[in-house]
């Protein structure tokens, strides 16, 4: 496992992107704290006047690169463009004419298409990155608050109770859960889930349910505290 990790670092290859390893030199790898065993995101900072035009000279050369060195993916950005747009936050009118004025200046370019819409790549970024850890979100939803929490792609009912609370998970009976695009689509401005229930898209679910993402869930659970001697 050694061996085979040095060559790919003196390679400037990921040691991630090695599909042969066995699992016994996988165990092994765990200890070493390599980073290219991490997944990787390529983030390519460029000017703004190039992100606006959604591209440059050096672009294909690093797709080159990274092509030759185990693949991943390339996510062009300006934090020029980005810093502009953020100093903008507070005022919502100012933020939509800095928009329409870069969509301008694309049109002057002669660049037409949802492919030069112009818009902030931070979301983008936050995806790629949340999919390259399989990480995915459920949703809890009560009168005082609406909460996301995070969990890892294939996780079961019981588990993702337990990231709200250990007795949660130690004491789990069913979740009812609808997801959020149906829930979404069918509510028309109700609160609550009865559109969703007409509908046929709220369910419960048992033990061994895996998690889907944008799942809305209400966790029952049952425990019973020690009692007192």
């Amino acid at each position: 496992a050694y061996d085979k990790c040095m060559e790919l670092i003196e390679s400037n290859t990921p040691v991630q992107t090695y599909a042969d390893f066995s699992l016994g030199e996988v165990d092994l790898i765990r200890d070493f704290g390599l980073i290219t065993t991490k997944p990787q995101i390529y983030v390519v900072n460029m000017s703004k006047r190039n992100f606006l035009r959604k591209g440059n000279k050096w672009l294909p050369k690093i797709q080159t690169w990274v092509d030759e060195h185990g693949g991943g993916q390339i996510i062009p950005m300006s934090c020029e463009f980005e810093q502009e747009l953020m100093d903008l936050q507070d005022d919502k009118e100012a933020q939509k004419a800095f928009i329409q004025e870069c969509d301008d200046e694309v049109k002057k370019m002669g660049l037409t298409g949802p492919g030069f819409a112009v818009k902030s790549v931070v979301p983008r970024l936050i995806r790629s990155g949340r999919q390259s850890l399989c990480l995915q979100s459920f949703y809890t939803a009560g009168p005082k608050e609406v909460r996301a929490w995070t969990i890892m792609k294939g996780t079961l009912a019981p588990q993702a109770a337990g990231v709200i609370h250990t007795d949660f998970e130690r004491g789990f009976i069913k979740a009812e859960v609808a997801n959020f695009d149906d829930f979404k689509a069918l509510h028309k401005g109700e609160k609550g889930m009865a559109k969703v229930k007409e509908a046929g898209k709220y369910r419960q679910e048992g033990k061994t349910y895996v998690m889907q993402d944008g799942d809305i869930v209400v966790f029952m659970h049952n425990t019973t505290g020690s009692k007192k001697k």
